[in-house]
């Protein structure tokens, strides 16, 4: 067993000051969020909503047992999904006889935020029959543009010298709020809000259908097309936070089969699956991370892994979990509450497809409490056919290098700061030579053979880190350069948040840089802070990245100069005669194919999120 870190406790903070916002008022009083959304004050237990939990949640959330997620588990659930479930889901029963108010002050209590009014999503429906969906190559059919994560389009219609021309064409308000980006297929849109899953009309805006998901949190669909009697159908799929994964018919909606593939309660699926030759290939994560810091919890058991199911059926081929072996006690027999190990290793971001090698690649983040370094830290080469682990690279210092850098980032979690931030990008990089390339929460990016079972061809140091990076989400590779987007969101001065470096994928060595910008949000001051905290998107001669002041910057590939910056930050009129709100650009945001730019502003946020989709065209 490894020693243990003595790493100071997690502290959120914005440029060393945390920032205290009222997050709501009502029945519930104030709430208090810290810069990364997390509740750190309320009322008190002696409020109207805390006399209500009490009385009828208390019983089984602060004594969780099955998949009864713990009430700190709820305040990283949208407050949409917290409604639906105390309206018209399993919390129904518990909440018979409550007012519209009360139920409201429960869920500002629960998630510190209040649920958006509820919106029709068919109140703009498409007035033309529907149509066959067809799915081409060139579509932006999964999370990263394709399985092997390179979040670039050649043939998208969209260039350099497209981006001065880029003007507003429609824009949406996601019904509740935006949960992630934004598929493409033909002429239909795909998205996820907090309270549906919806199709739209590419020329439009106007909706298709509209499926709702029943109080679950879904964040991006993946489309495919599977066979069936006389022809070929286009199916969308997604994941939620029940840990089941959902196949529509991506015509009409209509529910296909739906999978859960993991049955813990604390487990999710938080990227959405890839397709490759007839299966589906599932990333599980976890949401045990931040209730690691609960006093109460007893941590930790949920696992990281990967499952491969059957596109047409949905049935579940095989599983395995990123750490082997199962959590046993670790504390003492009578301590309260208990703790068990080794436990985490969640896979929170897309796999990667190697159909040349007949592998998938997970990138796995932390284990709760350095007892097992086999399975976190690292990236794992499961076979495509059986799920064995051919392979496995970590890049988890020792314990001795750890403690220094932990002393040296107070604000952080040590643990966490170790993560692999980003999905492994599978690059070109010479005729019949490929490298793999991860990012890491730490701030270092690293160059792969995939030829030596991962051997470390380069490795490259591009930010300082912290919770949130470090390098996040995903890189873009346009076949010379490998684009890095920098969080750092956490640093002093003289640092500063943001930035975006350009790589040789051969070597690592750094092409160009260009520093983090002036932020500048449409919201003020308030949790300002310009951390490109998104995976940037790749078109020949021009990169778009998003930040956190709610800007999407465009910078050309040839040296960094900035070619185009786009407030997404403010209100916008949507279709339908709806207000769509931006926020902070986060997590996927921009999606870009058959001559448009979707982006999607104020997902994959808590502090500032939004419900914003924006469509731009030349």
């Amino acid at each position: 067993m490894q020693a243990r870190v003595r790493c100071a406790p997690r502290r959120a903070a914005l440029a060393g000051v945390a920032l205290l916002l009222a997050a709501a008022t009502g029945p519930a009083g104030a709430v208090q969020l810290d810069a990364h959304g997390n509740v750190i004050g309320g009322p008190g237990e002696d409020a109207p909503a805390a006399r209500l939990y009490a009385a009828r949640c208390a019983s089984c959330h602060d004594h969780p047992e099955g998949r009864v997620p713990p009430r700190a588990a709820l305040r990283y659930t949208p407050p949409e999904n917290v409604l639906h479930a105390l309206r018209a889901g399993a919390m129904r029963p518990m909440a018979e006889g409550l007012s519209d108010e009360q139920i409201r002050s429960l869920v500002v209590l629960l998630t510190g935020r209040e649920a958006e009014p509820p919106v029709d999503p068919m109140a703009n429906a498409c007035t033309s029959p529907l149509d066959e969906v067809v799915l081409e190559p060139s579509d932006w059919s999964s999370i990263q543009a394709d399985p092997r994560n390179v979040r670039y389009r050649a043939d998208a219609g969209i260039d350099a010298a497209s981006v001065p021309k880029l003007r507003l064409r429609w824009s949406f308000a996601y019904p509740g709020r935006a949960a992630g980006p934004v598929s493409l297929a033909g002429n239909r849109v795909y998205l996820a809000a907090s309270t549906y899953v919806l199709s739209l009309d590419a020329a439009t805006g106007c909706t298709r259908w509209a499926q709702p998901v029943e109080g679950r949190v879904v964040r991006a669909v993946t489309l495919a097309t599977v066979p069936q009697a006389g022809g070929e159908r286009v199916v969308a799929l997604y994941g939620d936070d029940n840990s089941t994964l959902t196949a529509l018919d991506a015509r009409s909606g209509a529910p296909l089969w739906a999978t859960r593939v993991e049955e813990h309660a604390l487990s999710r699926i938080t990227a959405a699956p890839a397709v490759h030759a007839g299966r589906v290939y599932v990333p599980i994560s976890g949401i045990e991370d931040p209730l690691t810091h609960e006093p109460a919890h007893a941590c930790c058991t949920s696992r990281g892994g990967v499952a491969a199911l059957d596109l047409v059926s949905g049935r579940l081929l095989w599983k395995r979990y990123h750490i082997a072996e199962e959590p046993v006690l670790r504390s003492a027999p009578d301590a309260d509450p208990p703790r068990f190990g080794p436990a985490g290793a969640a896979t929170y971001t897309p796999l990667a497809i190697d159909a040349k090698r007949g592998l998938v690649y997970a990138s796995t983040a932390e284990e709760y409490g350095f007892l097992n370094p086999q399975g976190p830290y690292s990236v794992i080469a499961y076979d495509l056919e059986t799920g064995e682990r051919r392979w496995q690279r970590q890049f988890l210092p020792g314990a001795a290098e750890r403690e220094a850098i932990c002393a040296a980032h107070p604000q952080t979690d040590c643990r966490n700061l170790f993560s692999m931030g980003t999905s492994v990008s599978i690059l070109q990089v010479g005729e019949g030579r490929e490298v793999l390339a991860v990012g890491q929460k730490w701030g270092w990016v690293y160059g792969l053979d995939p030829d030596r079972d991962g051997a470390e061809l380069w490795r490259t140091r591009v930010a300082l880190g912290g919770d949130l990076g470090g390098v996040m989400y995903g890189m873009a590779f346009d076949g010379t350069a490998l684009y890095v987007p920098v969080s750092d969101d956490e640093v002093r001065a003289p640092h500063r948040p943001g930035g975006l470096a350009a790589l040789d994928p051969a070597t690592g060595a750094v092409l160009w840089r260009v520093a983090g910008p002036d932020p500048h949000c449409a919201w003020g001051t308030d949790g300002c802070l310009a951390a490109f905290v998104a995976a940037p998107t790749a078109v020949p001669g021009a990169v778009f990245s998003g930040s956190w002041d709610g800007y999407l910057r465009v910078y050309a590939t040839r040296d960094g100069s900035l070619l185009r910056a786009i407030d997404t930050g403010g209100e916008f009129a949507a279709v339908g005669g709806a207000t769509a709100r931006g926020g902070q650009v986060s997590g996927y945001p921009v999606v870009i194919g058959r001559g448009a730019v979707y982006v999607t502003s104020g997902a994959s946020s808590i502090l500032h999120p939004g419900n914003a989709l924006l469509v731009y065209t030349p």
